[in-house]
């Protein structure tokens, strides 16, 4: 178990508590550009989308550091195109709250 394991499954582990802070409390100040740029439209239906989406990015952030072990250069490639199809689903969501404006 080296140190990559431990700061992969720490960083996990705080996208987690952070994806759960967003749905839980409706907090969106981890968002960049929040009440600057945008305002919700609907707070409850974006918070449940959002707060799945980043603890799914946390996951996938401990899935990674588990399968480096193994699989090496594969994982963080693959785990790579998951976190940017993720990112692009936050953008989407966001958007499609703007659209219900």
């Amino acid at each position: 178990m080296g140190i990559e394991m431990i700061i992969g499954l720490a960083i996990g582990m705080l996208f987690i508590w952070c994806g759960y802070i967003i749905r839980t409390k409706k907090t969106f100040v981890f968002l960049a550009g929040f009440m600057e740029t945008w305002v919700p439209v609907n707070k409850e239906r974006l918070g449940n989308r959002i707060g799945i989406l980043v603890m799914t990015l946390g996951i996938i952030a401990i899935f990674t550091s588990i399968f480096t072990i193994w699989f090496e250069a594969t994982a963080g490639k693959i785990s790579g195109v998951l976190a940017i199809i993720n990112v692009g689903l936050i953008i989407i969501v966001i958007g499609l709250d703007r659209i219900g404006h």
